[in-house]
């Protein structure tokens, strides 16, 4: 009986403690600062980067992307104040979604502050890796390194 006990002690606890942990990483409200597509046009911020979000309505790995990627404090915060993030919904705005040859969703696109193609994530992606791309594109080393040594490099610190 007392190994039962201490299980359902344990598994309490782990119950309270593991959705705390997770709303931590969460700030309550904050969200990401996104512009449609002409509206990141027309502004012409000259030194941020772009990163473009391409969704659908009806994606299931989208809204998983929403409800957990970008819903962590440090997502949102990194792309607030690194890039200039856009959204386009690719099945209505078809003009622009062909135009990035889009053939999936999501489709997460890297531009430089000019509008040349960096990089690209197609499919879904976990906060932690987003994060490392977001620092990866951002402080330019793709440049200089491939995505795989940013990342070795960055578990070495």
């Amino acid at each position: 009986m007392r190994k039962i006990d201490a299980f359902v002690l344990v598994l309490c606890i782990a119950l309270i403690v593991l959705p705390t942990q997770v709303a931590a990483k969460m700030r309550t409200g904050a969200k990401i600062n996104w512009s449609s597509y002409d509206e990141a046009q027309k502004a012409g911020n000259d030194s941020r980067k772009f990163f473009i979000y391409f969704y659908t309505d009806q994606c299931g790995y989208c809204k998983l992307l929403e409800a957990n990627t970008f819903t962590d404090e440090r997502v949102i915060d990194y792309i607030n104040n690194n890039y200039t993030p856009v959204r386009v919904n690719a099945g209505k705005e078809l003009n622009i979604a062909s135009r990035f040859g889009i053939q999936g969703v999501p489709d997460l696109r890297f531009l430089s502050s000019k509008g040349e193609s960096i990089a690209r994530w197609p499919g879904y992606i976990e906060s932690a890796r987003l994060l490392t791309m977001l620092q990866y594109i951002h402080t330019d080393s793709y440049k200089r390194m491939n995505f795989s040594d940013f990342v070795k490099e960055q578990k070495r610190e």
